[in-house]
C-alpha cells in the first residue's frame, strides 16, 4: 500500500522519458501501475515471448549501429543483420563524403534537461562550418518492416520530445529550422524526415510541461480510483 509520503517521494524522483509520457497519454492506469506502483509482470505467453525476442533483436541491432558510428565496425560475419547494417554504413559514408571531419557522431547519446526530462538518441549528428555548429540531425533506427508514414510521425511523443530536448540543449544556439529528425527502417530502406520550426517547438514545450504537470498532481485518491 502506498501512503502519501511514498507517493510524493516517487513523484519527485520520476525521470520523464518518451515511454513514460506516452504511457500517461495512453492509459492513466498503465502509468500508475508501472511508474507509481512499480508493478511488472510477464505471463510467459506466446505473445510475451515474441515481444521479448523482438526487443532482443532490436537491442542487438542498435548495438551494432552504435559501433559503426563509433568507428568500431561490427565483425563481418554472416548474420541476419548484414543487409541492414550495410545500409547504415552507407549513411555513415555519405556523411563523411559530404562533410569530411566537419561533423561528429553521438550514438546512443543521453541528454537530461532540468525538470528530469530525459531522452536517449540512437544517433545525433553534429555538423559544423568553420568550427561553428550549423546543423543537428537526429536518427532513430526502426527494425519493423511495416512502412512508417510521415503523417504518423509529426505528433508522435518520440518526435516531439526528441526534437524539443535537442533544441533546448545542444541546439540552443541554432534556429529550429536547422534541426531535423530521421526515422530510418534499414530492413526496407525507408526513411521519413521531420523538420522543425519555432511554432512546433513552442507547441512541444506546452504539451510536455502540461503532461508533466498532470503527472505531478497525482493524489492518493487517483491510485484508489485506478485499482
Amino acid at each position: 500500500m502506498i501512503d502519501k509520503e511514498a507517493l510524493e517521494f516517487r513523484l519527485e524522483r520520476l525521470v520523464y522519458s518518451q515511454n513514460m509520457l506516452s504511457a500517461w497519454k495512453r492509459s492513466k492506469k498503465e502509468f500508475i501501475d508501472k511508474y507509481i506502483r512499480r508493478i511488472f509482470w510477464s505471463d510467459d505467453s506466446q505473445l510475451d515471448r515474441e515481444y521479448e525476442e523482438n526487443m532482443s533483436y532490436g537491442r542487438d541491432f542498435h548495438l551494432m549501429c552504435q559501433r559503426i558510428f563509433l568507428g568500431i565496425d561490427p565483425i563481418r560475419s554472416k548474420s541476419e543483420f548484414d543487409r541492414e547494417l550495410d545500409r547504415v554504413r552507407k549513411i555513415y559514408r555519405l556523411y563523411r563524403e559530404r562533410y569530411g571531419h566537419d561533423l561528429s557522431f553521438l550514438p546512443e547519446y543521453t541528454i537530461e534537461l532540468k525538470d528530469r526530462i530525459q531522452v536517449t538518441y540512437d544517433l545525433l549528428v553534429k555538423i559544423y562550418e568553420g568550427g561553428k555548429l550549423t546543423r543537428l540531425d537526429i536518427w532513430d533506427w526502426k527494425t519493423e518492416r511495416k512502412k512508417i508514414e510521415k503523417s504518423n510521425t509529426e505528433m508522435k511523443m518520440q518526435t516531439r520530445l526528441y526534437m524539443y530536448v535537442c533544441k533546448e540543449s545542444i541546439g540552443v544556439d541554432l534556429e529550429c529550422e536547422n534541426i531535423r529528425m530521421y526515422y530510418y527502417q534499414p530492413a526496407i530502406d525507408w526513411q521519413v524526415m521531420v523538420d522543425y520550426t519555432e511554432d512546433k517547438h513552442l507547441s512541444n514545450r506546452n504539451m510536455i510541461y502540461s503532461t508533466i504537470g498532470e503527472i505531478r498532481k497525482i493524489k492518493l485518491e487517483d491510485l484508489r480510483e485506478e485499482v
